[in-house]
């Protein structure tokens, strides 16, 4: 992979609603101002609608970027999850040429990052990747950080799960704190994959900087979710629901949204797979949600046809929120 110069690997207290109008301030734009009228339906803005690099996880930072600025996104979104998507790496990249690259290509800002060593549970480096992964975030104008529970490793009960994902948190939470960036937790894993489980990850800390990336298509195929090494399945914690009730169970948590379609485990354009987007667009809207939309595949096409992909899902999800 091509990194060009953006590598591959790896304060005060105050409201989530303060915290979102700040991050307009850092960020250098409105990105989130209208998220802090969250659950306001009579304040809220409109969805706003961007792009991971993800679906050109296969070229550099660089071409990606261009062809998401081509198809006309104002919101990019990049990953730190080297080798499966190279595109940030916290620990050399220079966040201030980063912000000026952003900048150069006409986006109105970033929406999210994810992680380095993202899976919370399993990763004995996940404290030191998502930390590190907040502090980057920070410092480039990135108001949020997304990671997943990860899986649970097979002789470990629940109740130790949970503890050592507590544990882990505390850590993450207190940088998350310092940096103003939300911690945001995926369905990605054991438990993150059901509203029952997404509680109980919200409820192992009082902190405001913790919440969730909803990923549509993620609960909707809840015994597959992508690994470097492929796809795998596992029997997720608690009640299985389909992605519009479990998203309806937890949308006040909610402070990012992957917008992701799929057939079986392919992904596909927004609008021609089996999830239901107009019933998550519905639950969003109705809670007054004015945050953002990211739309998210797992890049295993062509650059050509990634550019298609992301092309169509933006002419549908640009009719859908109107």
């Amino acid at each position: 992979m091509n990194n060009e110069s953006f590598g591959q690997d790896q304060s005060p207290k105050f409201s989530r609603r303060d915290f979102l109008r700040t991050s307009v301030v850092v960020a250098g734009d409105s990105l989130l101002a209208s998220v802090a009228a969250n659950g306001d339906t009579g304040k809220a803005s409109p969805m706003k609608i961007g792009c991971g690099t993800v679906t050109f996880r296969k070229q550099s930072l660089e071409e990606a970027m261009q062809r998401i600025a081509r198809a006309g996104y104002e919101y990019v979104e990049p990953q730190a999850t080297g080798p499966w998507c190279p595109h940030v790496d916290p620990w050399k990249d220079d966040p201030e040429k980063f912000k000026r690259r952003v900048k150069e290509f006409g986006f109105k800002g970033v929406t999210a990052l994810w992680a380095q060593h993202g899976a919370i549970m399993p990763d004995p480096k996940s404290i030191e990747g998502i930390t590190q992964s907040i502090r980057w975030a920070g410092e480039a104008g990135i108001p949020v950080v997304n990671a997943g529970d990860g899986k649970k490793p097979k002789d470990m009960s629940d109740d130790d799960a949970l503890k050592l994902m507590r544990e882990r948190l505390a850590q993450i939470l207190e940088v998350a704190e310092r940096s103003r960036v939300y911690l945001a937790i995926e369905p990605h894993g054991t438990f993150s994959l059901t509203a029952d489980g997404l509680k109980k990850i919200m409820a192992l800390s009082a902190s405001k900087w913790l919440g969730i990336n909803y990923d549509t298509a993620n609960v909707r195929r809840a015994t597959y979710v992508e690994t470097v090494a492929g796809g795998y399945s596992w029997t997720p914690f608690g009640k299985r629901q389909d992605e519009v009730a479990t998203l309806a169970a937890v949308v006040d948590r909610v402070v990012h949204v992957h917008v992701k379609d799929v057939v079986g485990a392919k992904c596909v354009a927004l609008g021609k797979g089996d999830v239901n987007l107009k019933g998550c667009l519905e639950v969003l809207r109705r809670h007054g949600y004015s945050g953002v939309l990211s739309l998210e595949t797992e890049g295993e096409f062509s650059a050509d046809e990634g550019q298609k992909l992301i092309e169509e899902s933006r002419t549908w999800l640009v009719k859908a929120v109107a």
